[in-house]
């Protein structure tokens, strides 16, 4: 992976947790060290490895991509080296990687028609395409990458302050044209057309895409995510335009929460940066509420002002631009509410759970001297949210509800004590390197 500052040591990786009270939330997790050497980068590494001719200042959106341009079919091991591009709003700049080690700006001498003003969000796609809302300029910006250099395409006007882009995989630009209260639509940098959903649009401010074409999707889903009502909501849209779910942060007791950017993951989770809240918050494909990520603080899992917000779905690959830093993360998993229960008569074992991501689960049985007892399951795939299992006393996994309707196959718990050990695992990147266990006792 290539982040565009690599300069820093990295934090290091929790190859194995265990739940308990001490703060380490694992939604995200760190990147192993052989993978990259970064995991946050600040505004002190930029100055020196800029020489001091570069500083951060409002530092703002993100975009990553797997340029088509870098692409070798002989090559599969760095298909996680991504270009990733950000926006550094108070210089009127983009910072982007050239390569693996090697940065880049634009913004540093460009004039007239090319200067950008007071710039916000960015998006790219792996054709080489990328959009820019440069909002002091009443515009969208442009602009192609053919490997190494961002070059200045053309802008598109006829906007009131955008303030941010997304691009779909099909190359349909969408743009939160925040002053005229819509979202307007492109292709090939001609207006397709541009929705207020009736409105229910509120000075829009963040937007994010998803579509059914997306090679890296799971549920070929096709949406678009809208940020508005003063950065205090998050709405479901289709891509024409039609409202399919809302969620305000006052519903959530998050009445100061402040939504910066949006983005979209593999299984169609929505991630969102909350500067106010200094965290992340993420949401299922139906806008269900399922973690908070982060707090505030500069030590690891912890966030000052967090903004700009780019996943690559592929790998689970996660970047974060936050006031003076760059933090990468890969998607990991996150599991609590677990409560073992003995229940029925005869009595059975219920087992509930939340996940906060998709993630592979094992249980384990063991007695009082955890001595092993059974494994009733093995790297099952299991979604996010609150989960039930049923098992009877032979650790069998029961699918229909306990009784009345269980049948007489089933034979009944023993008396006795268990330990009950859960372990969840992610499905991205982390999968191998990244488990996380759970263990509670229940006694009959």
């Amino acid at each position: 992976m290539n982040v565009f500052l690599t300069i820093i040591f990295l934090l290091p990786l929790a190859f194995r947790s265990f739940s308990g009270d001490k703060y380490d939330p694992t939604t995200l997790v760190f990147p192993p060290f052989l993978h990259v050497w970064v995991q946050k980068a600040t505004a002190t590494h930029l100055k020196l490895y800029t020489k001091n001719s570069v500083k951060v200042n409002n530092p703002q959106g993100v975009a990553a991509t797997r340029l088509d341009s870098w692409e070798d079919p002989k090559r599969a091991e760095d298909d996680d080296e991504l270009t990733v591009y950000g926006v550094n709003a108070g210089y009127n700049m983009i910072i982007y990687n050239t390569s693996k080690s090697a940065i880049a700006f634009y913004g540093l001498n460009e004039s007239g028609e090319r200067r950008l003003k007071q710039p916000n969000g960015i998006a790219a796609h792996h054709n080489g395409d990328v959009y820019v809302a440069d909002t002091g300029n009443n515009r969208v910006v442009h602009f192609f990458n053919p490997g190494k250099e961002l070059k200045f395409v053309r802008s598109l006007n006829e906007f009131n302050a955008p303030r941010d882009v997304a691009v779909s995989s099909d190359q349909t630009l969408y743009i939160a044209d925040t002053g005229n209260n819509r979202i307007a639509v492109y292709r090939n940098d001609e207006f397709v057309n541009s929705w207020n959903a009736n409105g229910d649009l509120s000075h829009p401010t963040g937007i994010a895409v998803t579509e059914a074409s997306d090679s890296w999707s799971y549920y070929k889903d096709a949406f678009v995510i809208v940020i508005d009502q003063n950065q205090q909501r998050l709405q479901k849209f289709s891509p024409e335009g039609q409202l399919l779910a809302g969620k305000s942060m006052t519903s959530l007791k998050k009445p100061n929460a402040r939504l910066a950017y949006a983005a979209i993951d593999y299984y169609s989770n929505i991630y969102v940066t909350d500067i106010a809240n200094h965290c992340l918050h993420k949401f299922d494909r139906d806008l269900n509420y399922l973690t908070s990520f982060g707090r505030r603080g500069s030590g690891e899992k912890e966030f000052n002002e967090p903004r700009g917000l780019a996943i690559y779905k592929r790998f689970g690959q996660v970047i974060i631009a936050e006031r003076e830093a760059v933090q990468y993360y890969w998607v990991g998993a996150d599991i609590r509410d677990v409560h073992a229960v003995i229940e029925g008569n005869p009595a059975f074992l219920s087992l509930t759970y939340f996940l906060t991501e998709p993630s592979y689960v094992t249980l384990e049985i063991l007695d009082a001297a955890k001595k092993p007892l059974a494994k009733p399951m093995e790297n099952i795939l299991r979604f996010s949210g609150e989960r039930r299992e049923l098992f009877d006393g032979t650790w069998q996994v029961i699918t229909s509800e306990i009784p009345p309707h269980v049948t007489q196959n089933h034979q009944p718990m023993k008396a006795g004590t268990y330990i009950i050990r859960l372990t969840i695992k992610p499905t991205y990147s982390s999968y191998k390197k990244f488990e996380k266990a759970h263990e509670t006792r229940v006694q009959f």
